[in-house]
């Protein structure tokens, strides 16, 4: 609530959120929130005023989000799977940049039941990336995601246009 800015007269402070996650301990869901964090903060040379707003000292740390995600993967939290995958997506961040590792990321995530990371997996071996290219499968992921996920109609509309 915090970090959003969801407390009844008070301003967005990411600073107060991350204190609070902190003090969850050694919670799976503090982690990703903590990693989700410190991946959407402001870059460290931001001076838009605007994008600064409720981060106050907080900012963007590829290494810590990575580490804390992580952490929270560790503990088998879906959300972090999927997360991580994203982070492995990012091009700007050759650190932690590696199709192959979202792929993984993404499976897991996937087998644990997220619908967006099963749709990322289908995609993934239509495209090539990260794994091996087969229509086959990613046309079976993709028919999964759409009888299954919870965002079934948009994923509908997405396997038309793939297949």
């Amino acid at each position: 609530m915090h970090l959003l800015g969801l407390v009844p007269g008070e301003e967005a402070d990411a600073d107060l959120a991350v204190k609070h996650y902190q003090k969850a301990g050694d919670d799976a869901r503090a982690y990703n929130a903590l990693g989700v964090i410190y991946y959407v903060a402001p870059d460290p040379f931001e001076t838009d005023r605007t994008k600064l707003a409720g981060f106050k000292s907080i900012r963007r740390d590829v290494k810590k989000s990575n580490q804390m995600l992580k952490l929270a993967a560790e503990k088998n939290n879906v959300q972090a799977h999927y997360n991580l995958g994203a982070l492995h997506l990012d091009e700007t961040n050759p650190e932690t940049f590696s199709f192959s590792k979202a792929y993984d990321e993404f499976k897991t995530a996937a087998s644990l039941g997220h619908t967006m990371a099963a749709y990322n997996i289908g995609v993934m071996h239509f495209t090539g990336l990260g794994t091996f290219k087969s229509c086959n499968v990613s046309n079976a992921f993709l028919k999964h995601v759409i009888t299954m996920g919870q965002d079934s109609l948009d994923m509908q509309k997405a396997f038309k246009l793939v297949e």
